[in-house]
């Protein structure tokens, strides 16, 4: 595993791609200008007391059982300040690096870590693949793998095969992320191990915090560990995250089902391509497509039909 150097934050692209190749993480510097900043952070404020004053938040979260922190989700309904976040060139660029050049949003949400929240337990975001196998090996069937089943390990250099990074997590810092205020920890070459993380166990031993200052976008493989820290401090810390996976894969959140009829109407191709609408090697078809690829909803499609 590498040792004797981190990613420092940075613009080239270039090196972004070397960072997140060797150490499963890279960080882009000054990836939001002070003014969007306090825009997104006032629209997450906003939403985030509104919803736990609606009862809307989810509580109990695989990753936060004490239900002190709030994750914000679909941010593509709540507020046109988020979008360009989904759609930034850099970030897509390092994206279609390790996801070749189709991929959708796989999950568009604001996590909201509050003073006395403690450290989340370590984990992948491609926790649900499946490990590599011999031919006559045991295997978990697919729909069973959950998080309590998958292979754990030591977070060292495989010496046997294992699964390419399937997702991608952009983690936009929207306040300055610190060690007191529950910066995210990730383990620097994890992504290569082929192991994920024993459950519910935190690891700051060998874990690192990516202290860095609001605007900053923090992207990392699928495959790297990763979990936010204790907040010890008296402030919130904001994160958005912008979540993206191949297209054969079924994301985290339904945006073909989910996104306002009146956002898709307006969205870019771009955008409607990242929601999911457009259909790749025939999966993701509703019967016909347009000229463009994108499927057609039911009320475009043919129904049932009777010739003479």
């Amino acid at each position: 595993m590498p040792k004797q150097s981190l990613p420092e934050p940075t613009q080239k692209r270039s090196q972004a791609i070397s960072d997140i190749d060797e150490y499963g993480y890279c960080i882009v510097a000054n990836a939001l200008d002070g003014r969007i900043i306090d825009s997104l952070k006032l629209r997450i404020q906003e939403q985030a007391k509104a919803e736990r004053d609606f009862g809307y938040h989810r509580k109990g979260q695989v990753q936060d059982a004490d239900g002190i922190n709030q994750w914000i989700s679909t941010l593509i309904n709540k507020g046109e300040v988020f979008e360009s976040l989904i759609t930034n060139a850099l970030v897509g660029a390092i994206v279609s690096h390790l996801l070749g050049e189709e991929f959708i949003l796989s999950d568009f949400s604001a996590h909201v870590v509050r003073p006395g929240a403690k450290p989340l337990p370590l984990h992948i975001d491609q926790w649900w693949m499946p490990a590599p196998r011999l031919p006559l090996d045991n295997y978990a069937r697919v729909s069973d793998i959950n998080r309590d089943n998958t292979t754990t390990g030591a977070p060292q250099l495989a010496d046997t095969p294992i699964n390419p990074p399937c997702v991608v997590n952009a983690f936009w810092a929207i306040s300055d992320f610190t060690l007191q205020n529950g910066a995210t920890r990730l383990v620097p070459g994890s992504h290569l191990s082929g192991k994920q993380p024993p459950p519910n166990t935190v690891h700051e031993e060998f874990s690192i915090p990516l202290i860095v200052p609001a605007g900053t976008c923090t992207i990392w493989d699928g495959r790297t560990w990763h979990g936010a820290g204790a907040n010890t401090s008296n402030e919130e810390r904001y994160g958005v995250t912008t979540y993206y996976g191949g297209p054969q894969f079924r994301p985290l959140t339904n945006f073909t089902l989910g996104t306002h009829a009146a956002i898709v109407e307006k969205a870019s191709l771009q955008l409607r391509r990242l929601l999911g609408f457009k259909v790749w090697n025939e999966y993701g078809r509703t019967g016909i497509s347009d000229e463009e690829g994108f499927a057609l909803p039911a009320n475009e499609q043919l129904s049932t039909l009777k010739s003479n």
